[in-house]
């Protein structure tokens, strides 16, 4: 496996000097950021940079203030007997510095968010949060080693819909005397208030990454880059929601379910072609608020209407999934009706259900970036 180079590359295209541990495979898939602590240097991480997936660019970066030969940090900070007093002002530098450079890197490399993560030693592990914490969607999780999320962070957070598709690791040593290890249960609370799925891993010794630490972080870290399973499509009478996958644990609302639209829009006192621009204008102002990481991301869905929408597409119910053309063709179809085509009605369902349905399905699909929609499993014909 390769290692990183012996000594920091300045290159005028980037804001920060840095190691690199080259992958294995070119081009790589995947974008490692592991950030050093106060006082050290971009070396410090070789070892742990050594241990992970020969598919990943592993960089190393250099702290942007010279506290001495061979030594940097990512802000100046004082241990006071009432606990680290932080340079706010140069912990505010290097978070906007270090995104710009995680975003330089990816363009450069055509690595996507969805492939990188980020994290780091005390202070790196501090700047690792405050990067994924403001800006998700330039990553996909971040670790946090022997170090803190900082107070000063609150005004810069990311909404916590943004921040549903993190994933976090919190790892600390229960006898750290440098930042005792209260710093990562706070830190554990404050993620789950946000919405954050993490882990938080305790550990004998103090202020380091110990060999168990250092393990359970390629661990997570091989895990963070396995494929995610699909968000699940739920539409329902109320609500239309994903859950699981890029769109989080916690249900995701994306549109107004079927009951919802036809009450609200697709009432019969209107003509149904008016009818259904207003369904969909109500289904746009909601896709508009789905954090931008869902777009593009693999759903699958198994409820009677979506079947309802396959099968009329002529996918019989062996069929892996349904595609946005599919999709588009019968919406061409309900609309020459809505336009006064009888004759297009041919094999279309009778029910406001199934346009309501299919105005969610094809609205989702064209605004989130979404190919296909994937059947996961199960048969079953569309409830009255």
């Amino acid at each position: 496996m390769s290692k990183p180079s012996s000594t920091a590359v300045a290159d005028s295209s980037y804001e920060l000097a840095f190691q690199a541990r080259p992958p294995a495979f070119d081009p790589p898939s995947a974008l490692l950021l592991l950030l050093h602590g106060v006082g050290g240097n971009e070396s410090n991480l070789a070892a742990l940079a050594a241990g992970v997936g020969p598919d990943t660019l592993v960089i190393l970066p250099r702290g942007p203030l010279a506290l001495g030969p061979g030594q940097y940090a990512w802000f100046n900070v004082a241990f006071t007997p009432n606990g680290p007093e932080i340079r706010a002002d140069e912990a505010e530098a290097s978070r906007r510095m270090l995104i710009r450079f995680v975003e330089a890197l990816q363009a450069a490399h055509g690595i996507a968010p969805d492939r990188t993560a980020i994290a780091g030693f005390s202070q790196g592990g501090i700047l690792s949060a405050s990067v994924a914490l403001s800006a998700p969607e330039r990553v996909r999780g971040f670790a946090v080693l022997s170090g803190r999320i900082l107070p000063e962070l609150e005004p810069m957070l990311a909404p916590r819909e943004r921040l549903a598709g993190l994933q976090a690791l919190i790892a600390h040593g229960r006898e750290d005397s440098t930042l005792p290890v209260a710093w990562a249960q706070r830190a554990d609370g404050w993620l789950d208030r946000l919405g954050v799925a993490r882990q938080l891993r305790l550990y004998a010794g103090g202020h380091s990454v110990s060999p168990p630490m250092a393990d359970d972080f390629l661990a997570w870290h091989r895990s963070l880059l396995s494929p995610r399973p699909p968000a699940q499509l739920i539409v329902d009478g109320e609500d239309a929601v994903l859950v699981g996958g890029a769109a989080g644990d916690a249900p995701l609302s994306i549109a107004p379910g079927t009951d919802r639209l036809i009450r609200d829009h697709l009432a019969p006192h209107l003509p149904l072609g008016a009818a259904i621009e207003n369904a969909i204008m109500a289904i746009e102002d909601e896709l508009a608020r789905v954090p931008k990481h869902v777009g593009g991301s693999e759903i699958a869905g198994d409820g009677p209407w979506l079947r309802a929408i396959a099968r009329t597409a002529g996918i019989g119910e062996d069929g892996a999934g349904i595609s946005r053309d599919a999709v588009e063709q019968v919406f061409s179809r309900q609309a020459a009706v809505a336009m006064g085509r009888p004759a297009a009605a041919e094999g279309l369902p009778e029910d406001s259900h199934f346009v309501a349905a299919l105005l969610v399905v094809r609205e989702l699909m064209h605004h989130l970036d979404i190919p296909f929609v994937r059947m996961s499993g199960g048969n079953g014909a569309p409830d009255r």
